[in-house]
């Protein structure tokens, strides 16, 4: 039956950048779906569901700290179906500004993170024939973001990666997409949704006339980690109300922009 292509329940999925935003939203959609889930960050959560959930502090740039996340979701859970690489962290510096500290520090968790992820989520998979990783992207990885240079390479090498991953992990049955949201209501974005000034020609350049709520990334993660999705692989699918379809927002921006620079 159709209903059963979207079907995760029972299955063991890992969740980083899981406190807040779309990490949390995407914890309760799973559970809700039926799924096993291990929600993992560097910040105590709140408001995860009581049941079928579990939470492991973790520093997606340490190797360590992954590699204990994944046996964690193992041990409780017996294997792991699901790895979505989620956290990430925000960087804003106009280029000749910006330092190798803040450049590593990005990248360092926006890439870095989402590979070691990636990799030892692959390596349980193997072992009891697939599974699905799901990177988060951004429309970032599309286009240029002034004064965002090291969020921007670092969501364009997510892209990429998922292409490559997608095409070396294939023989095992394992399936690598990513997700790449537009702009979204997270605590990531706060600052910018309190400026009215700064808000209204983003919304401006998005054709569906609003921000994104995080829920509204789960339908595409449930997608990707079902059935339905079993032949889809090194894709990168866009949910950001058009906006890159309508070419970005970076042109009802520049003015703001400007003034910053």
């Amino acid at each position: 039956m159709t209903s059963s292509l979207f079907d995760i329940s029972g299955k063991v999925a890992v969740v980083t950048g899981a406190s807040g935003g779309i990490g949390l939203a995407l914890v309760r959609g799973l559970a809700d779906a039926g799924a096993l889930v291990v929600g993992a960050d560097i910040r105590d959560p709140t408001g995860f569901p009581e049941k079928n959930v579990r939470f492991q502090r973790t520093d997606v740039s340490r190797e360590a700290d992954v590699e204990a996340l994944v046996e964690k979701a193992c041990q409780e859970f017996g294997q792991i179906d699901i790895m979505i690489a989620n956290a990430a962290i925000g960087g804003g510096a106009r280029a000749e500004d910006e330092t190798p500290h803040g450049w590593d520090e990005v990248l360092s968790v926006n890439a870095k993170g989402s590979f070691l992820c990636a990799r030892a989520a692959a390596r349980k998979m193997k072992d009891h024939g697939g599974g699905a990783i799901i990177q988060i992207a951004s429309v970032l990885s599309f286009i240029g973001y002034p004064t965002a240079v090291a969020y921007t390479a670092s969501k364009g090498a997510v892209a990429q990666m998922t292409r490559t991953l997608a095409t070396e992990w294939a023989r095992f049955n394992i399936r690598v997409n990513a997700i790449a949201p537009g702009f979204i209501r997270t605590p990531m974005n706060e600052a910018i949704l309190k400026s009215d000034e700064y808000l209204r020609p983003i919304i401006a350049k998005i054709p569906l006339g609003r921000a994104g709520e995080p829920e509204e990334i789960v339908g595409a993660v449930i997608y990707l980690a079902s059935d339905a999705s079993r032949f889809v692989t090194g894709s990168v699918i866009v949910v950001d109300g058009g906006e890159l379809a309508s070419g970005g927002y970076t042109e009802g921006v520049m003015p703001y922009i400007y003034n910053l620079l």
